[in-house]
C-alpha cells in the first residue's frame, strides 16, 4: 500500500535502506551507507512537505519502500520526475496490504 511517512518508519527506513543495490539505482541525495540518522534527517522532511510528494511504500506492519514526485522548477515547472525505492526482500514480489 501507498500511506503518508510516519515518525515510527524511522527504523525500517534505516534497515532497508542501507543497501549498495538500491543505492546505484537512485539519485546523488540518497545517502550509502544509510544510517539512523539520514533516515531521521529524511523522515522530518517528508513529513513536513506541503503538498505532500512523497509516501511510504508500507506492508501492514512496516514500511518497505518510498515513491514520490521531485517536481520541476523554472522552464520545467509543468514537469515531474517520479522515482522510488523497494526494499530487496520484496523484489519480485505482489505486496499487499496483508502483508
Amino acid at each position: 500500500m501507498i500511506r503518508d511517512w510516519q515518525r515510527d518508519d524511522v527504523e525500517s527506513v534505516a534497515r532497508y535502506a542501507n543497501n549498495r543495490k538500491i543505492w546505484i539505482n537512485l539519485r546523488d541525495t540518497f545517502a550509502y551507507l544509510y544510517t539512523m540518522a539520514n533516515a531521521e534527517a529524511f523522515l522530518s522532511i517528508v513529513m513536513q512537505d506541503d503538498p505532500k510528494t512523497v509516501f511510504a511504500i508500507a506492508t501492514h506492519s512496516e514500511a518497505i519502500g518510498s515513491i514520490g514526485l521531485m517536481v520541476g522548477k523554472d522552464v520545467h515547472r509543468f514537469t515531474a520526475e517520479l522515482g522510488y525505492w523497494l526494499a530487496e526482500p520484496f523484489w519480485g514480489k505482489l505486496i499487499g496490504y496483508y502483508d
